[in-house]
């Protein structure tokens, strides 16, 4: 529903009820102990109704206004991508702080995709053979940061929390449960997952670097082609990046 209709029914409704209360049930505040409690009740629950309610109103339609960002990029990550990471978010302990950042970094890189479709489509038009290139490189990077944030939530989502969670308390209450090799071993297995999520969201910070780098240099060149595309230092940083990728991290 459109925010102005929400406006318009919440306000009319409470113009409505008033109406009724006062004018057609003829509550009048001084009348009775009676009425004067239906009328302080009425008034007190309009005007926090009014402001709360106008409130919450304004407050969810810039929350979608947030959403439809990445729907609308056409060079941007899918919001999908997004929805999975506050669902995960919701349900772990562990990797609440890794989780955060994930959602920072998907919000930076979609502003860093809107920044760069902006800057080439003032010097091309989308189905020039320059446009595209450069929309190709993007849309590498792009991959590559959408691959390292399924890789995470697919190890978060692996992880038993519950039995990490009782492992460190044991470990910790008890030196020989600390000492125990069984113990050890399915530690070293827990803290692999984790330093694995940690250097994921790492890389995903140097890829948002490695954006914010060749949306300067762009910025700066007077003439763009594709004959210079490969001349950028910055694409030559990205490309080596996406090739780095194909050998480790699997």
């Amino acid at each position: 529903m459109k925010r102005s209709m929400k406006f318009l029914f919440l306000n009319i409704g409470i113009l409505v009820l008033n109406i009724v209360v006062f004018g057609v049930l003829k509550v009048s505040i001084g009348a009775n102990v009676f009425s004067t409690i239906i009328g302080t009740l009425v008034i007190l629950a309009s005007v926090f109704a009014f402001i709360g309610g106008n409130i919450s109103i304004i407050t969810h339609k810039d929350k979608l206004n947030i959403q439809k960002s990445y729907k609308n990029n056409d060079m941007g990550i899918e919001k999908d991508i997004l929805v999975s990471i506050e669902e995960t978010n919701r349900k772990t302990r562990v990797f609440r702080t890794e989780m955060n950042k994930t959602t920072q970094q998907l919000e930076r890189l979609n502003a860093r995709n809107n920044a760069l479709n902006a800057i080439l489509l003032q010097h091309f038009k989308p189905g020039e053979i320059t446009y595209m290139k450069f929309k190709g490189v993007i849309d590498s990077v792009n991959g590559v940061f959408r691959d390292n944030v399924q890789k995470i939530l697919e190890r978060v989502n692996m992880f038993d929390e519950n039995d990490y969670i009782s492992l460190v308390y044991k470990m910790k209450k008890s030196s020989k449960e600390a000492k125990a090799q069984n113990n050890i071993d399915k530690m070293k297995i827990y803290l692999e997952h984790m330093n694995y999520v940690k250097t994921l969201v790492e890389d995903d910070e140097v890829i948002i670097m490695k954006m914010d780098k060749l949306m300067l240099e762009l910025s700066k060149l007077s003439e763009l082609n594709a004959d210079n595309i490969e001349n950028v230092s910055a694409i030559q940083d990205i490309n080596e990046l996406i090739g780095q990728t194909k050998y480790y991290k699997q």
